[in-house]
Parts: structure tokens; C-alpha cells; sequence
């Protein structure tokens, strides 16, 4: 980990220390308690989002590559790659890179690359629409239409500051990130020119994969035994998601999962206790899938070193072709 990453869990860890100073534990044990055989549920709906997301993925490709990679394969590296980018301070980087990497030499290697980078962002590209298309909803539902346009003005402000940011930090990223843009990049172009109608699908179902949280949402809260209608569902997601979006820097969102809900929740008039055992469902959650990831990484290794003794990445980090 950088200097950088270590500060950033470090004030994580920080930040969960105080909510579990302030925040009313026993509230939380008890609502915990009451999740029982539900963490089942909430563990097994996760596949329908991966399996969204490894079918936007597939759209990612030209349809003649998209019938040389099995959707079980995208699938599973959807996973891996997830859980790569959960785990390390790698700004949801190293889960592309590992992705490409792994897939199977059915297609080139450019075909590889170009299908990830599209394929995040279209997933970038959904996650904007989302999180615009809730915070126009959450305005006009709990501000009310005096102030929502104030309130989006506020939330356009600070997405455009993060973006801002974002872009700058990139721009230091260095060579890796540097010889990707330069590699791919043409490829994208070419590929958004000549497949508009499949970015579309690709986006489309990746939107679908964000939604599909707001049912898990909905769950969750009726396993804490604190039901909530379908449209204050939606809000939680859209909020968490905004959140997430905001401080995905920080490795295995130590602190700041449990800590976004909890605001997520106090501004929607929720019990903030609540949110914090949403928060510790979630998390669960995700590490449990983070785990399943690393294994199926572990396994995709294992086969790729089997299949090619070369290196799969150059050294100038871009992507290389696999000898057969």
C-alpha cells in the first residue's frame, strides 16, 4: 500500500471507531439478530447483479468476439476483477488489468483490452445516469420542487469537482495508465463508432445490475425488521451509491461503508442505528463475494499459467498477446 492508501484506511478505520462510539449498539446488535437465515438471501441475490454485469460486459465486445468468450467465463472475472478493485488501493484499476489478463485467447489481445475499457465505461456512463436520474427523484420527493433545483445544482457542483479530481489524479497516474490510454484508446473510439447500438445494451444492463440494489435494499431493511415502501429503497441505493462513488479510494471501504449509510439514512429521516447495521449487512456481503472473487482469481491464474508460461502483460503494462 502507498503512503497515500495507508492514510486514507487509516482515516477509515478512524471514522468507524467514532460511529462506534456514537452510535447506539445495542439497537444495532438486536437488529443484526433479527437478519438470520436473510443473509442467505442477501448473499445469493448477488449473482443476479453479476450476472448483469457479465452480460454488459459481453456487449463490450464486436459480436464476433462475443461468440468466442462464454458468458460463464465474463462472469467469473466480472467476480474476480470486483474483488481485486474491493480489496487494493488500485482506484479500480487492477481489476481491469487482471481481467484482461485472464481472459481466453479466443480473441486478440487488442479485442481483450478494448472490451474492458469499454466495457468500464459503460459502467461509468450508467453509474452518472443512475446516480442523476436518483438525486433528480430524492429532490423533487424529500426537498420538494422550491429547492430541488438548488439541491441539484449542489450535487452537479460536487460531481463535477470529484470528476475534476478524478482526471487530475489520472493524469499523474503514470505509465501504466498512460500506455493503456494509448493502446486502447483508438480501439474504444473505433468501437463506440462502429457499435453504437451495443455500448447502448452495454449500458443499458449495467444501470439494470445498479437498480437491482434497491431491491436488495429493500430486503435488508425487512430483515432489520424496519420495512421500508420500494421508493425509500431506491433512495438508499441511489444515496449509497453516491456515497461509494465519492470515497472509493479507500481500500475494502473500511469505515466508510458503514459510515455512508449512516448519513444515508439520517437524511432520509431513517434511524441512523438502522443504517449502520445496513451498513454491516452490506459489508458482509461484499466481503464474502470479495473472497469468492479472489478464489476464482486464484483458479483463472492457475489456468492461464498452465495454458502459457509467457507474461501476460508487457512491461510497459500494456496488453500483449498470449502465445498458444
Amino acid at each position: 500500500m502507498t503512503r497515500r492508501s495507508k492514510v486514507l484506511a487509516s482515516l477509515g478505520a478512524l471514522g468507524l471507531v467514532v460511529l462506534l462510539w456514537r452510535i447506539d449498539l445495542n439497537a444495532v446488535k438486536v437488529s443484526l439478530l433479527h437478519v438470520g437465515w436473510g443473509m442467505a438471501l442477501v448473499l445469493s441475490q448477488e449473482v443476479v447483479a453479476h450476472a448483469l454485469n457479465g452480460c454488459a460486459w459481453r456487449f463490450a465486445f464486436t459480436p464476433e468476439s462475443a461468440r468466442r468468450v462464454s458468458l460463464g467465463e465474463l462472469i467469473r472475472l466480472r467476480v474476480a476483477g470486483d474483488a481485486i478493485n474491493y480489496l487494493t488501493p488500485t482506484a479500480t484499476i487492477g481489476g481491469e488489468v487482471a481481467r484482461t489478463m485472464l481472459l481466453s485467447d479466443a480473441c486478440g489481445g487488442e479485442a481483450r483490452a478494448v472490451s474492458v475499457v469499454t466495457a468500464k465505461a459503460t459502467q461509468t456512463l450508467a453509474q452518472a445516469f443512475f446516480i442523476t436520474a436518483g438525486l433528480i427523484f430524492i429532490a423533487k420527493e424529500w426537498v420538494g420542487l422550491a429547492t430541488a433545483r438548488w439541491t441539484l445544482a449542489g450535487a452537479g457542483v460536487g460531481l463535477a469537482a470529484v470528476m475534476l479530481v478524478a482526471r487530475r489524479l489520472n493524469a499523474r497516474g503514470g505509465g501504466t495508465a498512460a500506455a493503456w490510454r494509448r493502446v486502447v484508446g483508438i480501439g474504444l473510439v473505433g468501437f463506440v463508432r462502429s457499435h453504437p447500438e451495443r455500448v447502448a445494451l452495454s449500458t443499458l444492463l449495467f444501470a439494470l445490475a445498479y437498480a437491482w440494489g434497491a431491491l436488495e435494499a429493500y430486503w435488508i431493511c425487512r430483515f432489520l425488521l424496519h420495512p421500508v415502501s420500494p421508493v425509500v429503497a431506491f433512495a438508499i441505493e441511489v444515496l449509497s451509491i453516491t456515497i461509494d462513488g465519492l470515497l472509493f479510494v479507500v481500500p475494502a471501504k473500511i469505515g466508510t461503508q458503514e459510515g455512508g449509510k449512516v448519513v444515508a439514512f439520517a437524511a432520509l429521516g431513517l434511524p441512523t442505528s438502522l443504517g449502520f447495521a445496513f451498513g454491516v449487512v452490506r459489508h458482509v456481503r461484499e466481503l464474502v463475494w470479495a473472497a469468492v472473487g479472489i478464489l476464482l482469481y486464484g483458479v483463472a491464474i492457475r489456468r492461464g499459467l498452465s495454458s502459457s508460461p509467457t507474461a501476460l502483460i508487457g512491461d510497459a503494462g500494456t496488453p500483449t498477446a498470449r502465445r498458444a
